[in-house]
């Protein structure tokens, strides 16, 4: 039977609605989440994020309701437009009536009509979540990955640093040679975030509770030559995620690592935009362990996404028997994307 539903972009007025339609519905993926948001903030204007929503005919209910972020991306050496598809939800008594391909469909359509039909199309699917990967057949003229996305416990105690080497937040002056590293590390990366000096300012000033959401942390020689970096993102801050489901492997690491608290709500601080000059290994690692301890009280992990095939798992110290996700990217783009090119996480 076909469902009679209209779709519309969502507005202010359909926040708690949509809230409500997810707290229905967990991720589909092999580790299933809830999230709970905290804070409804505007976004700090990067990229632009649109909304859209299905509504039942017969009574104005949402049943349906999806999100995509539309920005600028390194995509095979050339700077394109992209648009990631995400936040899908369709009401438990409304599934498998054409809601998610129809959600899809005006996300795409919408997307070329801003950006263009070269837009490149994206969208993250986590292992496990059949249905998402059957509805991204649909539209996807490729698959890319898997990337890792490994949750790490925060230390104990502090780490011991390398002779010399000093940690400290990216200063004013420091902006425009972070820029730099950051293009020069990811720009043979699809997908990689294309940055500058005022987007990073202004990236790093994005305080919607009063507290600054994103941070940007350096390692520096004893002459104050910087080494590496490392963004921090207080994702809790806006929400939480609440890990409704896990599978036997995880949940038994889960007992030793102790990654997910009891209560299980991770309010995770996500690991991004990490780069190295040649031969500092040690000096990114030191970064790593010191955001374990320096950021212990902001969140309960950190969490990192990356390349199963990225040299970073081995610098930071990511092991095979870590709990981790696998997610796939769903893509549609000419020209496809070239096996042989690292991904970095869509934002």
């Amino acid at each position: 039977m076909s469902e009679a539903f209209l779709l519309r972009a969502a507005v202010p007025d359909d926040v708690d609605e949509v809230e409500a339609l997810g707290t229905l519905s967990a991720d589909g993926g092999a580790v299933s989440f809830r999230t709970h948001t905290h804070v409804r903030p505007r976004d700090p204007g990067l990229t632009r994020s649109l909304g859209v929503v299905a509504v039942d005919e017969r009574d104005g209910r949402l049943v349906g309701s999806a999100r995509m972020t539309i920005g600028s991306c390194w995509y095979e050496g050339a700077q394109r437009s992209y648009a990631l598809l995400g936040s899908l939800v369709v009401h438990p008594e409304h599934r498998r009536r054409g809601i998610a391909a129809a959600l899809a469909r005006w996300r795409i359509e919408r997307a070329e009509q801003l950006e263009g039909a070269d837009v490149v199309i994206l969208a993250d699917i986590q292992k496990g979540n059949a249905a998402s990967l059957a509805a991204a057949r649909r539209w996807a003229t490729a698959f890319v990955g898997p990337s890792s996305s490994v949750p790490v416990p925060m230390r104990p105690r502090p780490a011991r640093l390398p002779r010399g080497l000093e940690i400290r937040a990216t200063s004013a002056e420091q902006l425009s040679e972070v820029a730099d590293r950051v293009t020069a590390a990811t720009a043979d990366c699809n997908f990689a975030r294309i940055w500058t000096p005022s987007t990073l300012r202004q990236w790093l000033e994005w305080a919607p509770t009063g507290i600054p959401v994103h941070h940007y942390r350096l390692a520096l020689s004893p002459s104050g030559a910087v080494l590496a970096g490392l963004a921090l993102r207080q994702e809790g801050l806006l929400r939480s995620m609440e890990v409704v489901r896990m599978p036997p492997a995880i949940r038994l690491a889960n007992m030793v690592l102790h990654v997910v608290p009891g209560d299980g709500m991770l309010r995770n601080i996500g690991v991004e935009h990490v780069w190295y000059l040649p031969g500092q290994e040690r000096a990114a690692a030191a970064l790593w362990k010191d955001a374990r301890w320096s950021f212990r009280e902001r969140g309960s992990n950190l969490l990192l996404t990356v390349d199963r095939r990225s040299p970073l798992r081995s610098v930071l110290g990511i092991r095979p028997w870590m709990p981790t996700t696998s997610i796939m990217t769903a893509v549609r783009a000419d020209p496809a994307p070239s096996a042989a090119r690292l991904v970095a996480p869509p934002e």
